[in-house]
């Protein structure tokens, strides 16, 4: 019984893939001596295939792979980052505009989040806590010139 409510409690809110269908296409944040970017196929199959990368001085800094699966009525972001272990966050709330994942027994970040501002603008933002303070960082995503 108890196992059974502590599924229910992680269980996030109904969702399917179609409903991320915004996130797809080419994202891309320039900062002075690099770039952020972010690619996301549409839906199929059940899920969203991802990848980011950050060059710095026109060199790989980080890369991620990156999936968003339907899962038991819902939706999970899950991420392997280069160097790191893969991460699970289950879906925790998603509105037409914005998607939030979180896990909170992950080091950090516990919460990813993607905002649509419009049609060729979105924030992903990763926050929690690190040491017992909160911290976040922001991603001010572009929709790639290239179009898609």
């Amino acid at each position: 019984m108890l196992a059974l409510a502590l599924a229910a409690a992680l269980a996030g809110p109904p969702a399917t893939i179609d409903q991320m269908a915004w996130l797809k296409g080419c994202w891309i944040q320039t900062k002075p001596g690099g770039v952020v970017e972010e690619r996301w196929m549409g839906p199929g199959g059940g899920v969203m295939l991802g990848m980011g990368r950050t060059l710095k001085d026109g060199k790989l800094r980080d890369y991620e792979f990156t999936r968003i699966v339907e899962a038991d009525g819902s939706l999970a972001y899950m991420a392997e980052p280069s160097g790191q272990e893969k991460a699970t966050f289950p879906l925790k709330s998603l509105t037409p505009e914005m998607a939030v994942f979180e896990n909170p027994a992950h080091d950090f970040p516990q919460r990813v989040i993607y905002r649509r501002l419009g049609a060729d603008e979105i924030i992903g933002r990763i926050e929690g806590q690190i040491g017992g303070q909160a911290r976040s960082v922001d991603f001010p995503y572009k929709r790639c010139e290239t179009g898609n």
